[in-house]
C-alpha cells in the first residue's frame, strides 16, 4: 500500500516536472517569437524611414532650393520667401520623423547620443525642464539599445501629450550586468486601474516582456509618473 502511494506521488512529481519543462520551452518560444516580431517591425520602420528620406525628403530638398533661388531673384514677392520657409519646416519635420522611425544614431554613435537627441527632439521645443544622464558601456547590444530607445520614446511622448509635465528626468545606468532606465515626470499622473491600456502603454509592457525585463510604473492622479525598467544583459 505504502509503495503504491509512493509510486503515485513519484509519478505526479515526474508529471509536474515534465509540464514545467514544457511550459518553460513554450515561454522561451513565445519570447523568441516576440523578439523576432519586434525585429521585423524595426526593419520595416527602417525601410519606411529610408523611403521617406530618399523620396519625400529629396523632393522637399529640391523644392526648398528652388524656392530659395526664386526668392533671391525676386525679393519683392514676399510670398516666395514665405513658401520657402514653409518648405524648410516641412523638410525639417520629415527628417525628424525619419530619424524617429529608425534611430540610425544608435548604429552610428551608440545609446548615449541617441537618447540625448531623442530628449532634445521630443522635449526641447516644449516648456519642459529636462535632464538626460546616460552611463552605459559602448558594447551594449543593438537589441537592448533599441528596446530602451523605444520605451523612452513612448514615455516621453506621453509626458508631453498627456501628462502636461514641466519637469522630466531620464537616466540609464549599468551595474553588474543589469541596465536600469528610469524616467520621471511631474505631470498629472493617472489611476492605472481606471484607464484601459492604450497602444503606448501596451507597447512598453510588451517590449519589456519580450526581453525578460522588469517593468515598474508608479503613478497616481496629481503625483506624476515614474517608470523603471531593468534589463538583464
Amino acid at each position: 500500500m505504502n509503495n503504491d502511494i509512493s509510486q503515485a506521488l513519484q509519478d505526479i512529481h515526474t508529471l509536474q516536472q515534465s509540464l514545467k519543462v514544457q511550459l518553460d520551452q513554450e515561454q522561451a518560444s513565445l519570447t523568441g517569437l516576440a523578439k523576432r516580431l519586434w525585429a521585423q517591425q524595426e526593419a520595416e520602420k527602417a525601410r519606411l524611414s529610408r523611403e521617406l528620406h530618399d523620396g519625400v525628403g529629396q523632393l522637399l530638398t529640391n523644392l526648398t532650393r528652388r524656392l530659395h533661388d526664386l526668392s533671391e531673384r525676386d525679393s519683392e514677392h514676399s510670398e516666395l520667401h514665405e513658401l520657402h520657409e514653409i518648405a524648410k519646416m516641412a523638410l525639417a519635420d520629415v527628417r525628424q520623423l525619419s530619424r524617429l522611425m529608425s534611430p540610425t544614431l544608435l548604429d552610428d554613435l551608440g545609446l548615449k547620443p541617441a537618447m540625448n537627441w531623442l530628449c532634445r527632439s521630443v522635449l526641447g521645443h516644449e516648456n519642459i525642464h529636462y535632464t538626460c544622464s546616460i552611463d552605459t558601456p559602448e558594447e551594449l547590444s543593438k537589441q537592448v539599445g533599441v528596446l530602451l530607445f523605444r520605451i523612452a520614446q513612448e514615455a516621453l511622448t506621453n509626458s508631453v501629450k498627456h501628462a502636461g509635465a514641466t519637469v522630466v528626468q531620464v537616466s540609464v545606468q549599468y551595474h553588474h550586468n543589469i541596465v536600469r532606465m528610469q524616467i520621471n515626470d511631474d505631470g498629472c499622473g493617472f489611476a492605472r486601474q481606471q484607464i484601459k491600456p492604450g497602444i503606448g502603454l501596451s507597447s512598453i509592457e510588451d517590449r519589456a516582456k519580450a526581453f525578460n525585463a522588469s517593468l515598474q510604473i508608479d503613478t497616481a492622479p496629481g503625483q506624476g509618473t515614474h517608470i523603471i525598467i531593468t534589463v538583464p544583459i
